[in-house]
């Protein structure tokens, strides 16, 4: 069986000529969610553009718009500046930019008046996605829930090692 890092590069070699498309960020954000085990709309994967962060995947984010690179109130924005990968197991009670987590991500019809349960982010994890230019995009993966222990287990810190790992074999695809 393949290791994560090397089932990662093979898709950044497919990806390379045409680089990171919703398609190609479809294919990467699915096998991001495998990897953590977690649903696809838990994964994000940002590249930047100028000075914000835009989303690639999922692709309903791409049209709400784009984070600024200097936002005080987002973990995106703040891993992009400071080149550092982190972990927040307490992301609900963080102070953080929320009007993405507003956006419903399931595509699923509700009917009027019908009882939804409202996941929001619990836990995330987020790293830089670096080049020798400096940063490309972020990535970042979390765990949604009704509350934190509904969420799930918390992120380790060797779930962010394996999402550095995952991040730097997918380089290919942000560079272009």
């Amino acid at each position: 069986m393949a290791t994560p890092a090397a089932a990662f590069a093979q898709i950044a070699t497919d990806c390379e000529a045409e680089g990171l498309t919703p398609k190609n960020g479809e294919k990467i954000g699915r096998e991001i969610a495998k990897a953590f085990n977690v649903q696809p709309d838990e994964v994000g994967i940002m590249r930047v553009d100028k000075a914000n962060l835009t989303f690639v995947y999922p692709a309903r984010l791409h049209n709400v718009g784009s984070i600024p690179l200097n936002t005080t109130g987002s973990v995106a924005a703040r891993c992009a500046q400071t080149k550092r990968a982190e972990i927040l197991n307490n992301f609900a009670q963080a102070k953080h930019t929320s009007i993405f987590e507003s956006v419903d991500l399931t595509g699923k019809k509700h009917a009027i008046g019908e009882k939804t349960e409202h996941h929001v982010i619990q836990k995330l994890v987020s790293v830089p996605v670096v080049g020798p230019a400096g940063v490309l995009g972020v990535i970042e993966v979390c765990r949604k829930g009704t509350s934190s222990p509904a969420a799930g287990p918390d992120f380790t810190p060797a779930d962010m090692q394996k999402l550095v790992v995952i991040a730097g074999s997918l380089l290919k695809c942000f560079a272009k």
